[in-house]
């Protein structure tokens, strides 16, 4: 009996079907981000969904958190540097002038009131005034605020109100800083404010 014809049918046949899986669950590539002017041939952007807004980031940033099927994941890093997106009002105060960190225990003394007793991990970190800059966005308004605290530590955030959404990133050199603020430019609102 020859096996040789069937078998090579039935071998060429699994090598498509497997073929064919494997694209299925291959990802789509990325959108290219749609803002004129961002990237280039050397750097390449691409576009990050958000409920009601996009906004860019380089090619080479991975995402943290779960997609899902009309948003991309919620955070973003690249080298020394990340960002989040949301609805509603960025966390964190913005434009504090400083910040403080403070752990310990709460000691109870014989009235039974409670005082803190702060441990030697007392950390207040100063932060210059934030830098408020309005960007117009498709009839809208995003303000990109940054703050420097310590002279290392940056936190730019692109935020509206209408509609509520942010996007918020952390840095450390003013090299990176200045990534985060030109993230921020690329918001765009994918339904009117």
């Amino acid at each position: 009996m020859n096996y040789t014809k069937p078998s090579l049918a039935v071998a060429s046949a699994l090598c498509l079907l497997r073929g064919g899986l494997r694209s299925q669950a291959t990802p789509a590539a990325p959108a290219p981000c749609a803002v004129p002017g961002v990237g280039s041939p050397d750097s390449a952007w691409r576009q990050v969904r958000g409920s009601g807004f996009t906004f860019c980031v380089p090619t080479s940033w991975k995402p943290g958190g779960h997609a899902h099927d009309s948003v991309d994941a919620p955070q973003w890093k690249g080298d020394k540097t990340s960002v989040a997106w949301g609805v509603g009002r960025p966390p964190s105060g913005i434009g504090r002038d400083s910040r403080a960190e403070i752990s310990g225990k709460i000691a109870y003394g014989s009235q039974g009131f409670g005082t803190l007793e702060p441990s030697p991990s007392v950390v207040i970190r100063k932060c210059s005034p934030a830098t408020n800059t309005p960007v117009t966005v498709d009839g809208g308004v995003v303000l990109v605020t940054q703050v420097q605290c310590d002279g290392v530590n940056w936190t730019t955030t692109g935020w509206s109100t209408a509609p509520a959404i942010y996007v918020q990133g952390e840095a450390h050199s003013a090299e990176r800083a200045d990534l985060l603020v030109r993230i921020m430019r690329t918001i765009r609102f994918t339904s009117a404010p």
